[in-house]
């Protein structure tokens, strides 16, 4: 049995080992961003008395793994690819599962009784032996989870973000952006990509948890390439529409995240309209609900505007949408005390009736819609 100070310096060990082969992506920006997210969401796991720490690797692959006791570590290339902090957070909250659960540790201690001894003598005495523990971490970690291991992490990683107060979406997104760079360039079969459970089974069970979660407004990704946050209630339907990509994100993720921020916006009690607030970094605006960010605005978004301007307008429609989810929070006060991870909550009859309105009263221009009667 592995104690837990002899698992920080294995993994203390296999992280060295990583940063030496890759080395350290120097970026305070994207450093501090990673510490961010990463801490938040290693507060709310079981062991969040853990060293945690993460860092960059700089190398352009799009991965992530986690070495024992802590020690997370992105590509570089995941940073890229992965613009928003829902989806980053989706990805730190698996890995800071598989260490939760201690799932490396434990196919250590399963497969390499033999080697024992001589790691943890080495780790005891300072030798050359603790570069062997690192070097058993990252063949570990090389061999990949068992099924019940991915599914346990996402779950983790599920749980995590949406405790934290990200868009329960973000990992699901994660999962559709993997699936497709493993067609486009063929999977490596390790950390992330590890291919069991198969992704299709993933994202049917981050569905599942997702209707278990009755998350409103709802995303819906249209034929034509856009996509609408629809929120319906007592024959009232508010809906924003997004026409296009940005920073990397297609319509419909967009959309996803969105809806998403909107969900934690409820949790957090009755909306406040005043709370709808726009920062201006002038390339880019970014509306928020107090420190909850909800929309990052481009200058495609805004076409002839400044994004300072179409951000405003969005705002205002946020504050329209407050009327509609206050109402629809009072109707049914408990889609927003449901916990997915609790056998009770799991057991309960899934999803809720929803409006059957079918009009759009859409402005394509500058996504904002009122709300209207539904005919």
């Amino acid at each position: 049995m592995i104690g837990e100070e002899r698992e920080i310096e294995m993994g203390r060990a296999a992280g060295q080992q990583l940063e030496r082969e890759y080395g350290v992506y120097q970026d305070p920006g994207q450093q501090a961003r990673l510490e961010r997210i990463g801490r938040s969401l290693a507060a709310q796991c079981e062991r969040r008395n853990l060293p945690f720490q993460f860092k960059i690797l700089n190398t352009p692959e799009v991965n992530a793994l986690a070495c024992p006791g802590g020690f997370i570590y992105v590509f570089k290339g995941l940073l890229d690819y992965m613009p928003d902090d829902a989806e980053l957070a989706g990805v730190l909250g698996h890995e800071i599962g598989h260490v939760a659960k201690r799932h490396t540790v434990k196919q250590i201690e399963k497969n390499m009784w033999t080697q024992m001894a001589s790691i943890l003598a080495g780790i005891a005495t300072g030798s050359a032996d603790v570069m062997m523990a690192g070097m058993v971490v990252t063949d570990a970690l090389a061999a990949g989870y068992s099924r019940a291991d991915e599914s346990a992490a996402d779950r983790c990683g599920f749980e995590y973000a949406l405790k934290a107060g990200y868009s329960p979406y973000g990992i699901l997104i994660t999962m559709y952006k993997l699936q497709q760079l493993s067609g486009e360039y063929g999977n490596p079969g390790w950390g992330l990509f590890d291919s069991h459970p198969e992704p299709e089974e993933r994202v049917r069970r981050m569905k599942g948890l997702l209707e278990t979660l009755q998350v409103t407004p709802q995303p819906v990704a249209n034929a034509d390439g856009t996509a609408d946050v629809v929120e319906t209630h007592d024959g009232r339907t508010w809906r924003f529409t997004f026409t296009g990509p940005a920073n990397g994100n297609k319509a419909e993720y967009r959309a996803d995240i969105l809806a998403g921020a909107l969900y934690q916006v409820k949790r957090r009690g009755p909306v406040q309209p005043e709370r709808f607030i726009v920062y201006d970094r002038g390339g880019e605006a970014t509306v928020f609900y107090d420190d909850l960010q909800l929309l990052t605005v481009t200058k495609q978004d805004a076409g002839s505007r400044s994004p300072a301007d179409y951000a405003k307008q969005a705002a205002a429609g946020f504050r329209e949408w407050a009327v509609l989810a206050n109402a629809e929070r009072a109707g049914n006060p408990q889609a927003f005390t449901i916990d997915p991870f609790s056998k009770k909550d799991r057991n309960k009859e899934k999803g809720k009736e929803k409006g059957n309105g079918k009009e759009k009263d859409t402005d394509r221009k500058t996504g904002v819609t009122k709300n209207v009667q539904a005919k």
